[in-house]
């Protein structure tokens, strides 16, 4: 390869990925006034090369700060910059199921997804952080504040800063 004078040399991109993985902790705020807030942990392992920046399956645990409520979502993942320089910003997206604990009302496996947007905070050789803001839908079923109230489905703004390698 040939470069005139003051020209960078043009990167070689691998077209072979390398395995990733990753842990995130946060919060979801409820925004259906249910008192549903969540503190949430999460890990995820996959795959990721110079236009995926993570592919893979993740799970995690959603515990609800006001009472002993437990979500348990386990989901596939997609995160791209939709492109195969480095950006800032970048698409995240998770689909699967939460198997849900509550009070009162049996357990069962309910639909989850995530679909958000996330910022770049550092980046090295072989580590990103990042900070991610999300919509997340679980389809759980709770009783509300209201006397005989069943509630179908939890939505809640995150927030969450996590870390890959």
């Amino acid at each position: 390869m040939v470069s005139m004078a003051g020209e960078a040399p043009a990167e070689t991109a691998s077209p072979r990925g390398q395995f990733a993985w990753g842990a995130e902790a946060g919060t979801g705020i409820d925004m259906g006034g249910d008192d549903m807030t969540t503190f949430n942990l999460h890990a995820s392992f996959g795959y990721r090369n110079d236009w995926i920046r993570f592919a893979g399956i993740g799970a995690g645990i959603d515990v609800m700060l006001s009472n002993s409520t437990r979500s348990f979502p386990i989901y596939a993942m997609a995160r791209t910059s939709f492109s195969n320089k480095p950006k800032l910003l970048f698409g995240d997206l998770r689909v699967g199921i939460a198997y849900n604990q509550t009070d009162g009302v049996p357990d069962r496996a309910n639909f989850y997804i995530q679909p958000g947007i996330g910022i770049e905070l550092a980046k090295g050789k072989s580590f990103s952080s990042y900070l991610l803001l999300a919509y997340t839908y679980n389809s759980m079923t709770f009783y509300g504040d209201k006397a005989d109230t069943l509630i179908h489905g939890l939505n809640r703004v995150t927030v969450s800063i996590g870390v890959s390698f």
